[in-house]
């Protein structure tokens, strides 16, 4: 039996160590609570990090007004959170969130017509060929925003949606799109790009 060259072992770890460390991060380890502190302790580090969790929607628009999926990982959660409190250490976030269930949720800002009709739209969220169904979920119309002297009519909808952390993978997430004026959208949402 031979050893591996010890160059060529410490070659291959400091390799590894340089790719970043991405994809759907559930359950959180004590390193991944840890490495969302800093992200969201770290100046700017939020700012960096949150386009990357929101995607426009094709296809679906009135005028200037475009749709919008976000997505709140248990990884950016923690982020967002951390970098919200005061005398909080990364020690502190190990002990709040290691072990604790968690949730994905998932925020669609929906803009497909004017006085669009309220609970009008149907939306399929799938993954590995399956419907996923929510814990929880709420919608509402979506009214832009103007000043105090106009009230502008609904361009579509809001909607909320919270699925348990274990049940969601790092595969590909899709969101499918009817409305009621026979409109259709996709989005694919690669969740091994995302923490």
């Amino acid at each position: 039996m031979c050893n591996p060259c010890p160059t060529i072992v410490a070659a291959l770890l400091a390799f590894s160590l340089a790719l970043p460390v991405r994809a759907y991060d559930y359950p959180l380890t004590e390193s991944s609570i840890r490495d969302a502190y800093f992200l969201g302790t770290r100046q700017s580090g939020l700012s960096d990090s949150l386009p990357t969790y929101t995607h426009e929607i094709p296809n679906l628009s009135v005028g200037k007004f475009r749709s919008f999926a976000s997505l709140e990982t248990p990884f950016i959660q923690v982020a967002v959170f951390s970098s919200k409190k005061l005398n909080y250490s990364a020690q502190d976030a190990v002990k709040e969130f290691l072990g604790k269930p968690m949730v994905l949720r998932i925020h669609l800002e929906i803009c497909y017509m004017v006085d669009a009709p309220p609970d009008a739209l149907e939306v399929r969220i799938v993954q590995n060929k399956k419907d996923l169904v929510p814990d929880s979920f709420d919608r509402s119309l979506f009214f832009p925003a103007s000043d105090p002297y106009t009230s502008p009519p609904p361009l579509g909808e809001t909607m909320h949606f919270e699925f348990s952390a274990e049940k969601i993978d790092s595969s590909t997430l899709t969101i499918f799109i009817d409305t009621p004026d026979d409109q259709h959208a996709r989005l694919d949402l690669d969740l091994s790009t995302l923490r």
